[in-house]
């Protein structure tokens, strides 16, 4: 799973405007896999920011995501409630790094959406440092993906990040213990 996230221009001007989002869900992106780890299904859908309206330029040239492309997307709630229905009972979350698992959960928060029953997230960024690179860094998933000779998806997008996310997974070994990359 990967989200792409805006962020508010001015942090203090949006929460003395009653707004505490860390950065606002605009894009969620996940593929499933099997026991294989082939990809089976995928999910992506564009989210109409409501708070974080203007695209940041940064976060629109990482993503190619732009004001009009989110503008004809629908609500979070709504999404979000489809994403997971979508998941299925048995399903757990692979991200790269923590921060989407920690995003998802800040937004789904602020629109009062239960996180109770979310699936167990593991990061994989950490799998990654830990069975390959072994010194203890953050490596960003290009790098992962250089290292394993693998051919990335074409834009930093959610769902292509979803799926770049799932090629590093393939070489990595995931009949470990995975409790200690719980997020």
């Amino acid at each position: 799973m990967d989200l792409e996230w805006n962020q508010s221009i001015n942090t203090y001007v949006a929460e003395s405007n009653g707004i505490r989002l860390r950065g606002e869900i605009v894009q969620i992106g996940a593929v499933k896999l099997n026991e294989k780890l082939e990809i089976t299904d995928r999910y992506s859908e564009l989210i109409k920011p409501v708070h974080y309206k203007k695209m940041q330029q940064g976060v629109v040239d990482l993503t190619e995501i732009t004001d009009d492309m989110v503008q004809e997307g629908r609500p979070f709630p709504e999404v979000a409630e489809e994403f997971l229905a979508w998941c299925t009972p048995d399903i757990v979350f692979a991200t790269w790094s923590q921060n989407d698992i920690i995003m998802l959960e800040d937004n789904m928060l602020f629109y009062g959406m239960d996180i109770d029953d979310l699936p167990v997230c593991y990061d994989m960024q950490i799998v990654f440092d830990d069975q390959v690179m072994m010194d203890g860094r953050d490596y960003s998933l290009s790098y992962a993906m250089w290292k394993f000779d693998e051919k990335p998806e074409r834009s930093h997008d959610a769902l292509n990040d979803a799926i770049n996310t799932a090629k590093v997974m393939g070489h990595l070994d995931l009949d470990v213990d995975l409790t200690d990359y719980e997020v």
